[in-house]
């Protein structure tokens, strides 16, 4: 049976963020049954791609109906949206050798999530992504994820036809318990919060566990 080890739910907007596995036979049974995707052919994609799709189902499964029979659909620039269905959707993933990370958001309004896990290739391309102020203040591994994480998110909001550099702004990180932080930017000028967990997977790199940061917003009340 697949496993989904479930990290956060919360709402405002509504966000679930968990780690899926299953069996390939599985993911491949699901591939041509599934009805979520109805303009997608899952099966024509990679399995890589096939179980980042089921992790979706997945945690698109644990929300209340209507919401969890929602089908999903993309725009002309690859962006999801419900099928007859008021919310906005934004999703993201992170594949490792065993399971997919998975994370889920839906609002009232345009929302953005990402869950990237920190990598030492972040330092070499800070500054593509990164005004010159935004590189001063945010230096380490675990800060430039979170920064990056942050303005994907933005960026999904919006959906297309934006500078990294210039359009999206991400002002300050700070600690709001051991395994969240809080964020503040601007996305075209406009003033945005933003929430950041800290998610642990149970797969492991040798010793190390594997560590990696999930961001939600815009975020009220932070």
């Amino acid at each position: 049976m697949p496993e989904i080890n479930i990290f956060v739910q919360s709402t405002s907007p509504h966000v679930i963020i968990a780690e899926v596995s299953a069996a390939a036979r599985e993911v491949k049974t699901w591939t041509e049954n599934q009805n979520r995707f109805p303009s997608r052919n899952i099966t024509a994609l990679s399995s890589h791609r096939q179980i980042e799709h089921f992790a979706v189902d997945q945690a698109l499964n644990t929300f209340d109906t209507p919401w969890s029979n929602a089908q999903i659909k993309h725009d002309e620039h690859g962006k999801p949206e419900l099928v007859g269905n008021e919310k906005f959707i934004s999703v993201s993933h992170h594949s490792l050798k065993k399971s997919c990370w998975v994370m889920v958001c839906l609002g009232d309004h345009p929302v953005g999530c990402d869950i990237e896990r920190p990598r030492v290739q972040l330092h070499n391309i800070a500054k593509r992504f990164l005004s010159a102020e935004e590189q001063v203040n945010f230096t380490t591994t675990p800060m430039l994820c979170c920064a990056w994480g942050i303005k994907e998110s933005m960026f999904k909001t919006i959906g297309h036809d934006v500078d990294f550099r210039l359009d999206l702004t991400v002002d300050a990180i700070h600690s709001s318990s051991s395994e969240s932080l809080r964020a503040t930017g601007t996305l075209k000028g406009k003033s945005s919060s933003w929430k950041i967990w800290k998610v642990t997977s149970n797969e492991e790199q040798g010793s190390e566990t594997i560590e990696l940061f999930a961001v939600a917003g815009p975020w009220n009340g932070l």
